[in-house]
């Protein structure tokens, strides 16, 4: 009896062994690294429009001397506007215009433009509370702006301290904006699907709310395409992905604009004065 209680608990010892050498290999991912992966990173607003004046005169050279020599996301303007208009050929009616509103106003940098289902429920916000005004510092925000801005933070430049790296930012899907009266705004945003990230980042609010799709890399995507068809001896992978390859020739793209513009024709190409393109 003792020796057949002897051998019962050996196998249960192997058997608990093979057991855990076959779960290393398979260990569920922790709840921290799903939580991260999940989570948008910090990303700092635009420079502040003081700083930043009369700083936009580089736009007839590269993305490169944009870097270097202003102080304003303005200074690609031409090439974010073939992004934004590239990025609605490859998938339409990914970026919605944000229609004008008397109790709005906008950045002077600001592309008025977010996710259908973003701009729906901001707006609905905005005209729940008429009498209550909100600047909108930030809202769609191409790689060619967040290249910017991730350069001039890593830099110490321009006023800005923490920026999402190119591809990383909720702003460059559509899902994200700043707005200057944070505070005032919380309550009626939280309830029309905005999620404030938080004081680390106080003027920055997410869409989280019903519809929302992630359109990540989409903006990239747009430049590779963009890259491609002016320059057809140097193609790229157009994969939506951020890497070493596609920053050179982000480096080297005109600041004002390729000069084949997006795929689908002049249709796509974006009016920067306020449409009809009116939810309501």
């Amino acid at each position: 009896m003792r020796v057949q209680a002897f051998l019962s608990l050996t196998s249960l010892v192997a058997l608990s062994s093979i057991a855990a050498l076959g779960s290393v290999g398979c260990a569920p991912t922790a709840p921290d690294e799903l939580e991260s992966a999940a989570t948008p990173e910090t990303d700092g607003p635009e420079p502040d429009e003081a700083t930043a004046q009369g700083s936009d005169a580089v736009t007839g050279g590269t993305v490169a001397q944009a870097v270097s020599n202003s102080c304003s996301t303005t200074s690609v303007r031409g090439l974010s506007e073939q992004i934004i208009a590239e990025g609605n050929c490859l998938s339409a009616g990914a970026y919605a215009k944000i229609p004008s509103r008397g109790n709005l106003s906008l950045g002077s940098a600001v592309f008025p433009f977010l996710e259908k289902p973003a701009r729906d429920q901001l707006v609905a916000s905005l005209d729940a509370h008429k009498g209550t005004h909100m600047t909108i510092n930030s809202a769609l925000r191409t790689i060619a702006q967040q290249y910017l801005l991730y350069k001039w933070g890593a830099a110490g430049r321009c006023g800005i301290n923490v920026v999402a790296k190119p591809g990383n930012s909720n702003h460059e899907t559509g899902l994200a904006m700043d707005i200057g009266e944070t505070a005032t705004w919380r309550s009626s945003l939280s309830n029309h699907g905005f999620k404030w990230f938080g004081s680390s980042d106080s003027m920055h609010y997410d869409f989280t709310g019903s519809g929302s799709v992630n359109h990540k890399g989409l903006d990239v995507k747009a430049f590779q395409h963009l890259w491609n068809a002016n320059h057809p001896g140097d193609k790229i992978a157009t994969d939506g992905e951020w890497g070493p390859n596609t920053e050179a020739r982000m480096k080297a793209s005109p600041a004002g604009g390729f000069a084949n513009g997006p795929s689908c024709g002049g249709s796509a190409m974006i009016e920067m004065t306020e449409g009809d393109d009116d939810p309501s």
